[in-house]
C-alpha cells in the first residue's frame, strides 16, 4: 500500500471487517465475555471467591449505575448471581455454571482457531501481524488516554 492514499472506507473496514474481535466469539458476545472475564479475575483473587460491585465498577473504570446495567443483563441471562453480603455491606456477584461453561467453550475455541491460524501462516509472517497489530493497539489505546 505504499503510495497509496488510504481513506475513511478503507480504515473502517480495517477495524470494523478485519480486526474485529466478534469474528473470534462462537459463544458469548463479546461484551459479556469481557465482563465474565473481569468477574472471574476478580472472583480468582478474592478470599472468598466473590466480587463486590464496588470493585468490579473501580477496575472496570464504570459508574455503579452503568455497572448495575451490566451486571443485570448477565444476571438475566444466567451467567451471575447477584447478592447482597450478609457480613459486609455491599452486594457481590458470582460466576454461575453456565458462565463457567461457556468461558470454557469460547476459550476452546479461540485455541482452536488460533491453531489453525499457525497452521495457514508461517512463523515469521505471524510474528510480524502479531508484533503489528501489538503496535496498533498500543496508538489506540494511547489516543483514547488523551
Amino acid at each position: 500500500m505504499t503510495g497509496k492514499r488510504i481513506g475513511i472506507e478503507t480504515i473502517e473496514s480495517f477495524f470494523l471487517d478485519e480486526m474485529g474481535a466478534e469474528k473470534v466469539f462462537r459463544y458469548l458476545e463479546r461484551a459479556d465475555f469481557m465482563l465474565l472475564i473481569y468477574i472471574e479475575r476478580l472472583c480468582e483473587d478474592s478470599e472468598d471467591g466473590r466480587v463486590y460491585l464496588k470493585d468490579l465498577a473501580k477496575e472496570m473504570d464504570v459508574t455503579m449505575s452503568v455497572l448495575s446495567k451490566m451486571i443485570t443483563s448477565m444476571q438475566d441471562k444466567g451467567y451471575v448471581s447477584w447478592k447482597t453480603s450478609e457480613t459486609k455491606s455491599g452486594t457481590y456477584v458470582q460466576l454461575t455454571n453456565r458462565a463457567k461453561n461457556k468461558i470454557k467453550q469460547e476459550r476452546d475455541y479461540m485455541r482452536e482457531l488460533f491453531t489453525k491460524i499457525r497452521r495457514a501462516i508461517p512463523a515469521d509472517e505471524l510474528e510480524t501481524t502479531m508484533t503489528t497489530v501489538s503496535k496498533i493497539s498500543e496508538i489506540a489505546r494511547k489516543s483514547r488516554e488523551k
